[in-house]
């Protein structure tokens, strides 16, 4: 899968995702919005609503924010995942996590872990009420497909040196979810995750 073809499948999973999320009342997608995100309001929403139901977004991240984003977290980003990132700026949570148009890759941002990262693991999600967070195994690229997808108790963390754990302790804490992130997205359209 090329860069193309993954931003086509990107768009087609957020499409079917929102469309699935978004039937009947529209909770699924729908949020405690103020003014900030207002670009993200469906339309015909009423502003003086609580809960407002938000809509997808085309993503508006240049490739030097992307790469300044890379830099800040001290990994090179796979490319499914920049697809990902830049295909819609959206407010889906766990299991796929925010990226919206005030907040640019929240998700990533709120699961990123020095620990993690500096094992190959690339946090991408957190779900707090569930207590986990998945992450990407870096330790197959540039075979993206042989990157598998894995979760980890966040309280777990706490018990690892930040500055001295090594990979085969996180690695033993681990939990597969997923062969690799396209079998990941799949697993969450069919409800699966």
């Amino acid at each position: 899968m090329d860069y193309a073809e993954a931003r086509r499948y990107m768009k087609e999973f957020f499409e079917r995702r929102y469309a699935e999320l978004s039937t009947g009342s529209g909770a699924g997608v729908s949020l405690p919005f103020e003014d900030e995100g207002k670009e993200m309001w469906a339309d015909g929403v009423a502003p003086d609503a609580e809960w407002k139901q938000w809509k997808l977004v085309p993503a508006s991240i240049s490739e030097e924010e992307l790469a300044a984003f890379e830099e800040s977290l001290g990994v090179k980003l796979p490319m499914q995942m920049k697809a990902f990132l830049t295909t819609y700026h959206h407010c889906f949570e766990a299991p796929v996590g925010e990226n919206p148009t005030f907040d640019h890759f929240s998700a990533v941002r709120d699961a990123w872990n020095p620990t993690l990262v500096r094992c190959s693991y690339l946090p991408f999600t957190w779900d707090e009420e569930g207590a986990y967070i998945r992450c990407i195994d870096l330790k197959n690229m540039p075979d993206e497909d042989g990157c598998g997808i894995f979760e980890i108790d966040h309280e777990i963390l706490f018990s690892f040196d930040e500055e001295t754990a090594e990979r085969g302790e996180v690695e033993a804490e681990m939990q597969p979810v997923a062969e690799n992130f396209i079998a990941y997205l799949e697993a969450v359209q069919s409800g699966e995750l």
